[in-house]
């Protein structure tokens, strides 16, 4: 499928990159407003922020630096929904508001896209979803649904320019708009480990059912102390889970680096960039160099 590229402005409403923003794509009727909670009460007299809409508010996880925390939600006037919120939701440091500049967003629609926005963040698992109830099912129109679609990819799409990788999987080879695919990488090695893993754009991902090693070199909790602790956790969260033959992935894992991913692998120091190699034995490196 050929994609094309995409035009979108980003309005800098107080001149300053760390306060509200306002993301638009050209031949869009969405609008997205990025806006800190210390700026909502400044933010009441914009008029279309008393529109009909989807909003995200985002924070911090003191449980796990790893995962932030999201709640997503819908209301009939976005402004007086996260005015609620101030008082009634303490995680949140940033809101997020998506509306219709032509106010085509009826209540149905965005229940509608509440629900597939939900479904989708819980399938991408990057961040822990505070809602304490599931957004329920709403049918709508077959015409109604396509729009809600197009218009759900232009949203994914800006959220994620404005720093939100919330819906998107950890392995985007997956996403139909993918431009390059990333070939595999394989480690076999002794003491069981054997896994699969690619390159990604931000890190390096292990895939679900790849193998590591059952026990780590005595050397690891001494001198790799942040990688042992590392895979410590993994076990503790079950991402790692025990079985006579070492310790499976449960689901695809993004780590910093390919080096990172072999050492947790193989439970040992370990170059990444010479230790994955692909189907023809060719490493990281002699690939990244040729």
């Amino acid at each position: 499928m050929k994609t094309f590229g995409k035009k979108i402005t980003l309005f800098l409403i107080d001149g300053d990159a760390s306060g509200r923003i306002a993301a638009e794509i050209s031949n869009w009727t969405g609008k997205i407003y990025k806006i800190p909670r210390i700026l909502i009460k400044e933010s009441t007299d914009r008029e279309d922020l008393n529109s009909t809409g989807i909003y995200f508010l985002f924070g911090k996880n003191p449980d796990d630096e790893d995962k932030d925390l999201v709640y997503i939600g819908e209301a009939e006037s976005l402004i007086d929904r996260l005015k609620q919120h101030l008082g009634s939701k303490e995680f949140w440091i940033e809101a997020i508001c998506v509306l219709s500049k032509d106010e085509n967003l009826n209540k149905a629609h965005v229940k509608y896209l509440e629900k597939r926005l939900y479904d989708l963040a819980l399938s991408a698992n990057r961040y822990k979803i505070e809602n304490s109830t599931i957004p329920a099912k709403t049918t709508i129109s077959e015409p109604d649904k396509a729009e809600m679609e197009e218009f759900l990819e232009n949203l994914k799409l800006t959220i994620h320019t404005l720093g939100y990788k919330v819906f998107e999987d950890i392995d985007k080879r997956k996403s139909k708009e993918t431009v390059s695919q990333t070939k595999d990488y394989f480690i076999e090695a002794a003491r069981g480990a054997k896994a699969t893993g690619f390159i990604s754009d931000e890190g390096f991902v292990v895939k679900e059912g790849s193998i590591a090693t059952i026990d780590t070199v005595p050397s690891m909790e001494v001198r790799m102390k942040n990688y042992y602790n590392l895979r410590e956790k993994l076990i503790s969260e079950k991402i790692l889970s025990k079985t006579e033959s070492g310790y499976i992935f449960s689901k695809d894992y993004l780590f910093s680096s390919p080096s990172a991913a072999a050492a947790i692998v193989m439970g040992r120091s370990a170059n990444g960039r010479i230790e994955w190699k692909d189907s023809k034995g060719k490493t990281i490196e002699t690939n990244e160099t040729a």
